[in-house]
């Protein structure tokens, strides 16, 4: 028997959302090119696999409510809210996050001795 969760004034098994959701995020997985299948599709209960780009890692991720929130969940501590599925599998591609080293726009100190030249 499968709950039941309102999905704007209709109701939907948590089955056909968790399927939803998981094939939302196998598309933006096939976006990056990383090969995704999702398994048990028929059921209430699915499971995304994905091959992770580096190392080549196996990952089952499952989309779980907690709390009212829906969020995908895999390996032993990784999570990220199921209204973001393109942010999830950049995680689950392995890409590199463009991180901005903020210490490397700051001003630099000046040598010691050095005098700023006069401006008239």
């Amino acid at each position: 028997m499968s709950s039941q969760v309102s999905t704007g004034g209709c109701q939907a098994t948590s089955g056909t959302t968790r399927r939803s959701l998981l094939t939302n995020l196998a598309a933006e997985l096939r976006k990056l090119g990383v090969p995704a299948l999702i398994a048990l599709s028929g059921s209430d209960h699915p499971v995304l696999y994905a091959l992770r780009t580096s190392g080549g890692h196996r990952v089952a991720v499952l989309a779980v409510e907690h709390g009212g929130e829906w969020w995908f969940m895999w390996g032993k501590n990784d999570q990220v809210a199921a209204d973001r599925p393109d942010l999830a599998a950049r995680f689950l591609s392995g890409a590199d996050a463009q991180v901005l080293d903020l210490m490397a726009r700051r001003p630099q100190p000046r040598e010691a001795g050095a005098r700023l030249s006069a401006v008239a």
